[in-house]
């Protein structure tokens, strides 16, 4: 076994701004955006992206099953729902909910923090405004203190939730929600044009490392806040103005197995990437 040679910057540059226009909000499915990209109002939106992406881990088509049955409940407005929230009538509504290790306990407890943000600050986009300073270096310290304000006084369990990159966590959920609210091209909304994009990082979850590290994108062992960091100035390298625009089709490689821990050939033989690739290869 060997690994191929790292190709030119030039070339993989070439590979990934194609790897991004094969795959376009057509190939969405199954996607927790899905469930934002239902409402039309702002509000909603803002509502259901944190609630999808707060719970967006495990497999994909459950996580859009699962999310997609707490939103049907709060019919026919996330945002309005929470805007007259009470607990107890929660409590009764969302009774059975499971997704993986969260309990019904959790999801009401998340809403009761949500429902007390919107009722001090009016939006989610008010309060990320509130918490954004257009003078840090990337999105990290603003999104330290989203997450403060939100949790302040609620129950350690939300943490997991809602993670924050003063933990050193990669943060892969938030940054995942702060895509779709920023992000100005499809499939992503661009509802916070107070964000400048160049300071998102790109959300590292286990598909995200796997590949970077294949494309020789990534060094470090841990997924972790500065492996987001490290591998976003990569990507700054070739898009600075909005290197997290490679997430979504990075993403799909892993969420439909089209590249996975144990090389496939079927996969690898028509993968857009597969010049680029480091993936051990049989001589």
């Amino acid at each position: 076994m060997k690994r191929r040679k790292p190709v030119r910057p030039d070339v993989l540059k070439d590979r990934l701004d194609t790897l991004a226009a094969t795959f376009d909000i057509s190939t969405i499915v199954p996607d927790p955006l899905q469930l934002v990209l239902r409402y039309d109002d702002p509000l909603d939106q803002e509502v259901a992206g944190l609630l999808a992406a707060a719970f967006a881990y495990g497999r994909a088509d459950i996580i859009v099953a699962n999310i997609g049955a707490v939103l049907a409940k709060m019919t026919p407005s996330p945002y309005r729902y929470l805007a007259s929230f009470d607990r107890r009538e929660a409590t009764r509504r969302f009774a059975g909910f499971a997704h993986r290790f969260h309990k019904t306990p959790d999801l009401v407890a998340l809403l009761a923090r949500l429902a007390r943000a919107i009722e001090q600050h009016g939006s989610l986009g008010a309060l990320f405004e509130q918490c954004y300073d257009a003078n840090d270096a990337d999105i990290g310290p603003s999104l330290a203190r989203f997450v403060a304000s939100i949790l302040a006084g609620g129950t350690p369990a939300l943490r997991y939730l809602l993670t924050s990159p003063d933990d050193g966590s990669a943060c892969k959920r938030m940054n995942l929600f702060l895509r779709w609210m920023v992000r100005r091209t499809p499939p992503d909304l661009g509802l916070w044009t107070f964000v400048d994009p160049s300071k998102l990082l790109m959300p590292v979850d286990t598909h995200i490392h796997r590949i970077a590290t294949f494309l020789g994108l990534n060094d470090r062992a841990t997924a972790d806040w500065k492996a987001a960091r490290a591998l976003t100035d990569r990507l700054a390298r070739f898009d600075a103005a909005d290197p997290v625009r490679y997430d979504f089709a990075l993403c799909r490689l892993g969420i439909l197995d089209l590249c996975s821990r144990r090389q496939k050939k079927e996969n690898c033989d028509v993968c857009l990437l597969r010049d680029a690739c480091r993936f051990p290869v049989t001589v």
